[in-house]
């Protein structure tokens, strides 16, 4: 089996469940074309051990790409588990757009030319999700909250899990992400912009127009589009 030999070449443990979920994707993709095509097992190997360095990417393992140094990966381990991931060669943000293997692998089933950017996505969650998806989800943010108080980050780790918490954060409690329009970080405050925009948060209204006029660049940008989602 294929994947079962990847992963146990890269010394990676998973379910069962989860490698047949992916041989049987793997055998659609050698029926059909996608945009966003499944990677051999050498090409896997040698992404991992260039990313490897790289703190923020460690548990990441790529298995898509679209053949333009842009790759789909699965967290093997960490607060984020099985959940998928972009890795973009041009901007770095590792947040969760899917919850598993498998949604991402129907949605990609169900209609294999598009590419990333215009496949629906799971997380930021638009809807209302099931308790269970809420306690998963709230899970994950307890570590992602855990790491971030214990630790002496660096600011892109620091970053990409606050980017993470923002996408995992529902609606109901979107509260806990005003203090992040505060944030020294530009791009930490932008993003906090654009989640509560994308959420039309209007409690947050108030500090978004302060945000539009006296924050830093990126804020202020992503302030006055979130402050026009809250019109809109």
């Amino acid at each position: 089996m294929y994947y079962k030999q990847l992963f146990t070449r890269l010394n990676i443990e998973v379910p069962n469940d989860f490698i047949e979920i992916l041989e049987l994707h793997k055998e659609k993709q050698n029926a059909n074309e996608f945009s966003l095509r499944v990677m051999d097992s050498d090409e896997i190997v040698e992404l991992i051990e260039f990313l490897s360095d790289i703190e923020v990417y460690q548990n990441i393992i790529p298995l898509w790409t679209d053949d333009n140094s842009n790759y789909v990966g699965v967290f093997y381990q960490g607060p984020l588990k099985y959940k998928i991931c972009y890795i973009d060669h041009e901007e770095t943000d590792i947040s969760p757009s899917f919850r598993s293997v498998s949604s991402f692998i129907r949605s990609i089933e169900q209609d294999p030319d598009l590419d990333w950017r215009e496949l629906k996505k799971e997380y930021p969650v638009e809807t209302e999700s099931c308790l269970q998806d809420l306690e998963d989800d709230q899970k994950s943010i307890d570590e992602l909250n855990h790491l971030l108080n214990s630790n002496d980050l660096d600011d892109d780790l620091r970053c990409q899990l606050l980017f993470s918490i923002m996408a995992l954060t529902p609606k109901m409690h979107l509260d806990s992400l005003v203090k992040y329009l505060d944030d020294e970080d530009m791009y930490v405050q932008e993003r906090a912009c654009e989640i509560l925009g994308y959420h039309r948060y209007i409690p947050a209204k108030d500090k978004l127009i302060e945000v539009s006029e006296s924050g830093m660049h990126n804020g202020k940008q992503a302030a006055k589009g979130a402050l026009s989602r809250l019109r809109g």
